[in-house]
C-alpha cells in the first residue's frame, strides 16, 4: 500500500513541474494506451504503475482546468462591470485596500461585443481600491466597474513566484476598481468572515499594544496583516514563525483540546462512546480551520489531522508511516499543486521527523532532545527555503510552544465569556503575549541568534541532507567522519560560470514599470537603477532583485547609478541602503539622503578590459533627459543603458558612437518620445530590451518604437512578457541573450514575444 501511495506522490511532483501542460485529448489517449498495457502485464508493480499515471493525469486535467479560467491575455487592461460578493477579511496597505472577490456576473463595460478564442469563466479575482471612498466589508455584494489583466507575476532569478501562487489559489485574473456603482451589505448570521471581522475587532478594543494585537488576530483569525515587518524579523531571527502562523500545530493542538473535551462529555452523558472524542477532535479543528480563514496552509494542516483521526474512527489499524502517506495524498488530491507550497514541505517534513523521534524511548529530557532533534532534520529545508536558520529556536521553543498553546486557551475562553457577558481574562491575554515577545525579542537581539548560509548550491544541499540523515541514524550504522565531508560543499556558493575576466555580464531584471540592470565583469558590479517603489508600500528592488544578491552572497555593490529623479528608477534606494554598502554612487540628481558624484559625460573607468563610459548626464530640461547615460563595451559585445532621455539628447550624443551597439535597454522603457529613427541608424542595435510593466497605463512599448525597431531588424525582449533578461558577453563567436520565461518555463506562466 505505502508503496502505491509514493507513486501517487511521485506523479504528481512530475506533473507539477511540467514546462507546458498535456492537452486533454493526450490525457485521454495515455490513460487508454496505459489502460490497455495493464490488461497484458502481470507484475507486482503494475498498480505502481498505474497509480504514477493516474497523479500525473489527475494533476495535469487539474491544472488544465484551473488555466481555462484565466483571463485571456488578449484582455490585459480591460474593464468590465463585475457583481459578486467579497470574499475573507479585507486588507489595508497604505491607501490601498485589498481583497478576494467572487465573481456573479461579468459584462464588459463598454457596448463593444466581446471576442475571445475561449469562453471567459472568472470565479475568483483578486482586486485593489486606491482611497477607497467605501468601506470595504466581508461578504459585502459589490456592482463595480473594474480594470483587470490576466494573473502575471514578476519573474526574476530565485525570485518568489507570484503567478504560481495566485494559479494555485484559483485567482483568475487581477485588477483595480475604478467606480463602484452599489455596494449591499449582506447580513448573515452564519458568516464567517463577518465573525472573523467582528473577532478583530474586538481584539483591537480590548488591548493598545500593536504586537498584542497583530500576535492575537494571527491565532484566533489567522489575519496576519497586524504585525509588522520588524515583528516578522524578530519572529524569524528567534525561530518562532510557525507559532505567529496557523499550522498543524495549532490545529492539532485544538483537535487534542476537541478530543478531551468530547471525552468528558462523552463520560457525563453517552457513557463512554467511544466516538464522541474522534466527533469532537474533527469538529474543533475545522471550526478552528474556518475561523482561519480556510486558507490553503490552514487547510493543509486540517486535512493532516482528518486521516489520522478518521484512521481511528473507522478503526483502521495502521502504522504512523501509512498514516503520514495518507495524508500527504490527500493533501495532493484537493491541491495538486500543493508540491510546489514551500509549507508543503515543511509542514510534512516536520511531522516525518516527529514519527521518526516518536520511535524511540521517550525520557523526560526529551523535549530539549525533539527540538534539537527537528531542527537538525529540517536544516536542508531551511537552507534552502529560506537561506539561514535560528540557533536559538530550540531552546526558546519549549518555553514559547506551550505558551502559545496556553495563549490560544485563554483567548478563546476570553471570547466566550464577551459573548455571554464581558471578557474577564483581557489581562491575562496581555501578560501571556507580553511574556512571548519579551522572550523573542530577548532571543533575537544576540547577532549570532540566526545564522545566514545564503547562495547554497542545490549539489551542496543534496550532500548535506545525506549528512544529516546520517547524524540523525543510530549511532554506530555508519562513521561520523563520513558526516564532516558530506557537510564541506555546503561551505561553497553557488557556481557561476560567468566570472571570466575581460568580459561582462548583465541581467535586466523584472521589475515592472521600472528598471534595474545589474553588471558584473568577475566580482566587480555596478547596479544601475533600484527599481519603483509602491504605494501600498514595499518596492520591487526587494521583491526581484534582493533575491538574487542574497543567493549569489552579493553583500556589497563597486558602483551603484542612479539614473534621474524619478521613483520607477530610483524608488528602490532605501531598501538597497539597508541592505548593502556600495563604494561610489553616481547620480544625475541632488537629493538629501543620497550622497552621490555627478554622472558627466566622457567620464569613464574600466575593468579587467571592460569599458564603463558616461556619454550624457546630469544636463538637460527634465529629469529624463539629466539620465547618466552608460555605454559598457568589452572587446566582443556593447550594452547601452539610456535612462529616460528623449530623442533630443539621443540627437546629441549620437557623435559618441564608433560601432554598432549589441544590446539597447530602450529609453524610458520604450516611450514613442524616444528612440528615434535617426538615434537607430547610428547605433544599429543587434537586440532592443524594454524595461516595462505588464498591461502598464503608459502603453509601453509604443506600438510605433516596436514597429520603428522592426524595421531596422532588431531582435526584441520585453522584462513584461519574458522576465528577467540575462546579457553574456563570454559565448565564443556572439553576445548571448537569454530570457527567464524562456529558461524556466513553467505552465501557469503567460508567455509572448512582447
Amino acid at each position: 500500500m505505502r508503496s502505491r501511495m509514493i507513486a501517487i506522490a511521485a506523479g504528481f511532483f512530475v506533473a507539477a513541474w511540467q514546462p507546458q501542460l498535456i492537452p486533454i485529448a493526450y490525457c485521454i489517449c495515455i490513460a487508454l494506451l496505459t489502460t490497455l498495457i495493464a490488461c497484458f502485464i502481470k507484475t507486482r508493480m503494475k498498480v505502481v504503475f498505474l497509480c504514477f499515471i493516474f497523479a500525473f493525469l489527475y494533476s495535469s486535467i487539474w491544472s488544465g482546468w484551473q488555466l481555462d479560467h484565466k483571463l485571456p491575455d488578449e484582455f490585459a487592461r480591460s474593464d468590465w462591470i463585475v457583481e459578486g460578493q467579497v470574499l475573507g477579511i479585507p486588507k489595508q496597505e497604505g491607501e490601498v485596500a485589498k481583497f478576494r472577490f467572487r465573481v456573479d456576473t461579468l459584462l464588459p463595460a463598454s457596448n463593444k461585443s466581446i471576442e475571445s478564442s475561449k469562453p471567459i469563466r472568472l470565479r475568483h479575482i483578486q482586486l485593489a481600491w486606491y482611497k477607497a471612498n467605501v468601506e470595504i466589508k466581508p461578504e459585502q455584494r459589490l456592482h463595480a466597474r473594474v480594470r483587470l489583466k490576466p494573473p502575471h507575476g514578476m519573474v526574476n532569478p530565485h525570485g518568489f513566484d507570484y503567478e504560481r501562487w495566485l494559479f494555485v489559489r484559483g485567482i483568475d485574473a487581477t485588477g483595480y476598481i475604478k467606480e463602484v456603482l452599489s455596494a449591499e451589505q449582506q447580513r448573515s448570521y452564519l458568516s464567517v468572515s463577518s465573525l472573523r471581522e467582528q473577532l478583530n475587532h474586538q481584539i483591537s478594543a480590548r488591548h493598545n499594544d500593536r504586537s498584542t494585537i497583530g500576535l492575537l488576530q494571527a491565532l484566533i483569525t489567522g489575519d496576519k496583516t497586524g504585525l509588522s515587518k520588524d515583528d516578522w524579523a524578530l519572529l524569524r531571527h528567534s525561530g518562532t514563525v510557525h507559532l505567529a502562523v496557523i499550522s498543524g500545530l495549532h490545529i492539532s493542538f485544538i483537535a487534542f483540546v476537541g478530543w478531551w473535551v468530547g471525552r468528558l462529555f462523552g463520560l457525563m452523558v453517552l457513557h463512554k462512546t467511544y466516538l464522541m472524542p474522534y466527533l469532537f477532535s474533527i469538529a474543533f479543528a475545522g471550526g478552528y480551520t474556518l475561523l482561519a480563514g480556510a486558507e490553503i496552509p490552514t487547510l493543509r494542516a486540517f486535512v493532516m489531522v482528518l486521516v489520522l483521526l478518521l484512521s481511528g474512527v473507522q478503526r483502521w489499524y495502521i502504522d504512523h508511516w501509512t498514516r503520514w502517506w495518507l495524508a500527504l495524498v490527500a493533501v495532493l488530491l484537493i491541491s495538486p499543486l500543493a508540491v510546489s507550497e514551500v509549507g508543503f514541505w515543511l509542514s510534512f517534513g516536520a511531522v516525518a521527523l516527529l514519527i521518526w523521534l516518536g520511535q524511540q524511548q521517550w525520557r523526560w529530557h526529551m523535549a530539549l532532545k525533539l527540538q534539537l532533534f527537528i531542527l537538525v532534520g529540517m536544516l536542508p529545508l531551511y537552507l534552502y527555503f529560506f537561506g539561514g536558520f535560528s540557533l536559538v529556536a530550540p531552546f526558546i521553543n519549549i518555553v514559547a510552544i506551550p505558551l502559545v498553546s496556553l495563549l490560544v486557551i485563554v483567548a478563546f475562553l476570553n471570547i466566550s465569556f464577551a459573548a455571554i457577558y464581558r471578557p474577564l481574562l483581557t489581562d491575562v491575554e496581555y501578560w501571556l503575549a507580553d511574556l512571548f515577545w519579551s522572550m523573542v525579542r530577548l532571543s533575537a537581539d544576540y547577532e549570532w541568534s540566526y545564522i545566514h548560509v545564503d547562495g547554497v548550491s542545490v549539489l551542496g544541499l543534496f550532500f548535506f541532507a545525506i549528512a544529516v540523515t546520517l547524524m540523525l541514524l543510530p549511532v554506530g550504522l555508519f562513521p561520523r567522519v563520513l558526516i564532516v565531508f558530506l557537510s564541506i560543499p555546503l561551505l561553497f556558493g553557488t557556481h557561476r560560470f560567468f566570472e571570466s575576466e575581460r568580459y561582462f555580464t548583465a541581467i535586466v531584471f523584472d521589475v515592472g514599470q521600472g528598471q534595474s540592470v545589474l553588471i558584473e565583469v568577475g566580482e566587480y558590479r555596478v547596479l544601475y537603477d533600484t527599481g519603483p517603489s509602491y504605494r501600498s508600500g514595499g518596492d520591487a528592488f526587494s521583491r526581484a532583485v534582493m533575491p538574487y544578491f542574497k543567493h549569489h552572497r552579493i553583500s556589497k555593490i563597486d558602483h551603484l547609478i542612479l539614473s534621474h529623479d524619478d521613483n520607477d528608477h530610483v524608488g528602490g534606494w532605501k531598501s538597497f541602503g539597508q541592505h548593502f554598502k556600495t563604494d561610489q554612487v553616481y547620480s544625475s540628481f541632488l537629493k538629501e539622503d543620497v550622497s552621490s558624484h555627478r554622472c558627466r559625460q566622457g567620464e569613464s573607468w574600466e575593468v579587467d578590459g571592460v569599458r564603463f563610459e558616461f556619454l550624457w548626464g546630469g544636463v538637460g530640461q527634465n529629469d529624463n533627459d539629466r539620465s547618466c547615460v552608460l555605454m559598457v563595451s568589452d572587446s566582443q559585445c556593447s550594452l547601452l543603458i539610456p535612462g529616460d532621455i528623449s530623442k533630443r539628447i539621443e540627437s546629441r550624443i549620437i557623435p559618441y558612437f564608433e560601432r554598432e551597439i549589441d544590446w539597447l535597454v530602450a529609453a524610458h522603457h520604450g516611450s514613442k518620445s524616444s528612440t528615434s529613427r535617426a538615434f537607430l541608424r547610428r547605433i544599429h542595435p543587434k537586440t532592443v530590451l524594454f524595461s516595462a510593466g505588464f498591461a502598464n497605463a503608459f502603453n509601453h512599448p509604443h506600438p510605433d518604437v516596436i514597429k520603428t525597431v522592426s524595421e531596422y531588424d532588431a531582435d526584441m525582449f520585453n522584462t513584461a512578457n519574458q522576465g528577467a533578461i540575462r546579457l553574456n558577453s563570454y559565448v565564443e563567436g556572439g553576445c548571448q541573450t537569454r530570457t527567464m520565461r524562456t529558461e524556466e518555463k513553467r505552465f501557469w506562466r503567460s508567455f509572448n514575444s512582447l
